[in-house]
């Protein structure tokens, strides 16, 4: 792979997400050696949890002040503990309780702060996390989901892109992703992955009655788009001087959720770096249900891309 500039280097500003009482060292030590790298800033920021005193706050409505006093010393005894841990040595790092609940606080302290990454850890249990979905779609900054359970080197990395849209904003997009990849590939001292998933729109109707396209036709218009598409991802990789070999990059027919799960498994990745949006249409990758059935099937970390102009509907 060719030299080029580190890409990972972008992210100088970064929140770190903890979860109360949970065990963030595998995820800590992550983040820690990237901003030690990247000679970043990190802020701690520590999420609430449900208590059974807000289940019950109409029992213990008389002492109600006291008790949230109480635990708020606890929690910032923890947020104590992990700001001060020995792992942030020469790192700028600052800590801050979270008050209230939801993605919003955290999108806040985001705008607050300029922050250029989101890094908290994913869930172990299956399903969504909520949270961390919602920081996907609404958040301004880059969002990393990283598994708790990961504790070694991210040896494959796979970029995800959107091919062939003939969007701006969808190709500026595209060449973070795959210069985001590449680099976390190089420090990690792994491999980066590239993948397209293609599929010839209406092409059920065109084997129907009404338009009867012939097989010989429908071959040739699907190897003519493929073409197209490896065409455009190749470039994409050029103009991004990043050499590949060729089995490192995939052109997959088929639907996108179940084409990256596929290759995931298949290639035993660590980290899925990907583009999300807010809106529907640019890129159709990350997008409602779509970014849901992928978030909560596949078992790896994920690095969530936002184009430059992205603006959340969150303001402070």
């Amino acid at each position: 792979m060719a030299f080029r500039e580190d890409d990972m280097r972008r992210f100088k500003n970064i929140l770190y997400i903890i979860e109360d009482g949970s065990d963030e060292d595998s995820v800590a030590e992550k983040v820690s050696t990237l901003a030690r790298l990247n000679e970043a800033k990190v802020h701690i920021m520590l999420l609430p949890v449900e208590s059974y005193l807000d289940r019950f706050s109409s029992v213990f409505s008389d002492r109600m002040k006291e008790l949230n006093h109480l635990l708020t010393e606890q929690r910032q005894q923890v947020l104590d503990t992990a700001v001060s841990n020995p792992r942030w040595n020469n790192i700028e790092v600052q800590g801050s309780l979270m008050h209230g609940d939801g993605f919003i606080p955290v999108i806040q302290q985001v705008l607050r702060e300029k922050h250029d990454l989101v890094i908290k850890g994913g869930r172990l249990d299956d399903g969504v996390d909520q949270l961390g979905m919602r920081l996907i779609r609404k958040c301004p900054s880059a969002v990393w989901i990283i598994r708790k359970t990961h504790t070694g080197d991210f040896r494959r990395i796979l970029a995800a892109v959107d091919i062939g849209t003939g969007n701006k904003e969808t190709d500026l997009l595209n060449k973070k992703i795959v210069e985001i990849a590449s680099s976390l590939a190089q420090r990690e001292h792994g491999e980066a992955h590239y993948m397209h998933s293609w599929r010839l729109e209406f092409e059920l109707m065109m084997r129907g009655p009404r338009i009867n396209v012939s097989p010989q036709e429908l071959f040739e218009i699907k190897a003519a788009l493929r073409n197209d598409r490896e065409a455009g991802l190749l470039s994409l990789l050029s103009q991004s001087n990043i050499a590949s070999m060729s089995e490192n990059v995939h052109l997959i027919e088929g639907e996108t959720t179940e084409a990256i799960q596929n290759l995931l498994e298949r290639k035993k990745v660590d980290v899925l770096v990907m583009g999300s949006i807010g809106r529907s249409g640019i890129p159709g990758l990350l997008i409602g249900n779509m970014a849901e059935k992928i978030l909560s099937k596949i078992n790896c970390t994920v690095l969530t891309i936002k184009p430059d102009d992205f603006v959340s509907p969150v303001t402070l």
